[in-house]
């Protein structure tokens, strides 16, 4: 029992965070938030705003639409993702739009 403590500090040590599409390739256009339309910029000003356990997808079109979602205050930050991606997704799909959502933040 007294080595418990030590095996959960050992495995959360090995454990590496899924880097963001924005990590793996920060020069993609998606990433520069220079060019995001302005309901964006408000929606990741609001998710900058949220505490943790938080993740934001973005997908673009290839004629310039923008759909996000974004996940917060999950037990875990992969739920979260799980979250963001899926409700980007959705509001692709909706729209009957060709495109992929990134996790970006």
């Amino acid at each position: 029992m007294k080595y418990l403590g030590l095996i959960s500090i050992i495995f959360l040590a090995g454990c590496q965070s899924t880097p963001t599409f924005c990590e793996r390739e920060p020069d993609s256009n998606l990433c520069n938030q220079k060019t995001y339309q302005y309901t964006t910029d408000q929606a990741l000003e609001e998710f900058e705003s949220r505490k943790s356990n938080k993740a934001f997808a973005l997908g673009q079109t290839s004629d310039g639409w923008e759909f996000y979602g974004y996940g917060e205050g999950y037990n875990s930050t992969h739920k979260a993702k799980k979250v963001a991606l899926e409700a980007c997704q959705s509001r692709l799909d909706k729209h009957g739009v060709e495109g992929k959502c990134e996790l970006i933040r």
